[in-house]
C-alpha cells in the first residue's frame, strides 16, 4: 500500500489497555516514519482505561513526562475502511533514547516473550476467537439490539440461528469486507448463546506478533461497523442480565523452529 495515495495517514501504537494511541499525519510527512522524529509522551501508553493519566505515575511529573520516539513495525500500512475519507494506518512501537525498547509498550513485552521461546528453538503459533455483543446503548443502560428486519427488540433464545445472523447481514457483510481489506483472515461467524445478540468471529492461526496486530485491527473494524448500522458492539456483557460472558478465547501451540 502506497501512502502517496492518501491525503493523510495515521500512526499508532497500542497502550496497555489495548487502545490505539497516535497521530494523524499529512501525506507529505511520510518521510519521517523511519527517522525517529515522530515522538509521543511515554506516559501515553500507560494511562487508565478511560485514557487519563494514572495518579502518581513515575512517567509523569517525577520524570518530566518525557517523550519516546516511534518507529514502524514491519507490517506496513493497512487501510482504514470505516473512515469516510480514505486513509491508512501505520503500526508503530515506542523506543526510548539510544534505541532502548520502551518497557511500557505491550508490543515490546510480547516480542521479548517470543524471543525467549525462540532462544529455546520454539516458535509460537496462535489463534484467537472474538466473542462480542451487539447492543442498543441509546438508553441509560445497555439493552439487546432491535432486529433490523422486524425492528423489534430481541428477547428470545436463538442458539446458532441463521435467521438471527441474516437479520444482521448488513453489519456482518461490512465487517468481513473491512477485515478482508485489512488483511485479516476472519473465519466463520456464529451466534452461540441464548440471546440473539452474541456472536463469535474466529481469526486464523498465525505467528504471535502478527496475531496481536490482526486482533487489534479486528477490534478496530468491530468498533465503527455496528455504529454505522445503528447499534453498538462490546466485548463484555455490560450489565445485561441475560448475557453471560464475552471476550477472547486464545489457542497457542509451540513448534520446533526449522533448522
Amino acid at each position: 500500500m502506497d501512502l502517496d495515495d492518501f491525503d493523510t495517514f495515521r500512526i499508532a501504537t497500542c497502550d496497555l489497555n489495548g487502545q490505539m494511541r497516535g497521530k494523524r499525519m499529512p501525506q507529505k510527512d511520510q518521510g519521517k516514519l523511519a527517522s525517529g522524529d515522530l515522538r509521543m509522551p511515554l506516559s501515553a501508553l500507560n494511562v487508565d482505561i478511560w485514557g487519563a493519566d494514572i495518579a502518581n505515575s513515575p512517567l509523569l511529573f517525577a520524570s518530566g513526562d518525557g517523550d519516546g520516539y516511534l518507529l514502524p513495525t514491519n507490517r506496513g500500512p493497512v487501510p482504514m475502511p470505516w473512515l469516510d475519507q480514505p486513509s491508512a494506518l501505520v503500526g508503530m512501537w515506542m523506543f526510548e533514547e539510544e534505541g532502548r525498547p520502551f518497557e511500557g509498550d505491550p508490543r515490546h513485552a510480547l516480542a521479548q516473550i517470543l524471543d525467549r521461546y525462540a532462544a529455546r528453538g520454539w516458535q509460537v503459533v496462535a489463534a484467537t476467537e472474538l466473542e462480542f455483543y451487539l447492543i442498543d446503548d441509546s438508553a441509560e443502560s445497555p439493552r439487546p439490539p432491535k432486529d433490523p428486519a422486524s425492528n423489534r427488540k430481541i428477547d428470545s433464545s436463538a442458539i446458532l440461528s441463521l435467521q438471527q445472523l441474516d437479520a444482521f447481514e448488513a453489519f456482518f457483510s461490512e465487517l468481513y469486507q473491512s477485515c478482508a481489506q485489512m488483511g485479516i483472515n476472519a473465519q466463520a461467524a456464529s451466534s452461540p448463546h441464548l440471546l440473539q445478540a452474541t456472536h463469535q468471529q474466529p481469526l486464523a492461526p498465525t505467528h504471535g506478533l502478527l496475531l496481536a496486530w490482526r486482533l487489534r485491527r479486528s477490534l478496530q473494524a468491530n468498533g465503527p461497523s455496528p455504529l454505522q448500522q445503528g447499534f453498538d458492539g462490546a466485548l463484555q456483557a455490560l450489565g445485561i442480565d441475560v448475557l453471560q460472558q464475552a471476550g477472547r478465547r486464545q489457542l497457542q501451540q509451540l513448534f520446533p523452529r526449522q533448522a
